[in-house]
């Protein structure tokens, strides 16, 4: 199985930026898949980008949890893997300035972002609970 996912990474990485989605949406969609096991990547994919959209924050994780959501999605669906190729050209160099800015930063200054990071996003899901909860009454 890691072989499979090696390779698959190896033709992934190798593929033209742009393009790379769809020819991985077309030998896999050419490789005909149950209806079951399709829904099983796409449920797997939307949860693993759930979970990336709360890492977010915290550069590394969110990425790689969202990347990896969007390409199991993208192997199913057309539509998302020509949105994917779209957003991979656009959004490389914002990526890398990003990065490269994270990388430079002092330790201070990344554990300050941090919990930044987490007193947003835990006064966002406290606002939605609240939300939520008051909606439920009326």
């Amino acid at each position: 199985m890691w072989e499979e996912v090696k390779q698959t990474w190896r033709r992934f990485k190798a593929g033209d930026p742009g393009q790379r989605f769809r020819q991985e949406f077309r030998r896999r969609h050419s490789a005909g898949r149950s209806p079951i096991q399709k829904a099983l990547l796409i449920v797997g994919g939307l949860l693993l980008m759930a979970a990336g959209l709360l890492l977010l924050f915290i550069p590394g994780p969110g990425l790689v949890f969202l990347f990896v959501g969007g390409f199991l999605i993208a192997q199913q669906s057309v539509v998302a893997a020509r949105v994917l190729d779209w957003s991979e050209t656009r959004l490389r160099k914002p990526l890398a300035w990003s990065l490269r800015a994270w990388r430079r930063s002092s330790i201070t200054l990344k554990l300050l972002f941090v919990v930044v990071a987490v007193v947003v996003l835990g006064a966002v899901g406290l606002g939605v609970f609240k939300f939520l909860d008051y909606r439920s009454v009326t």
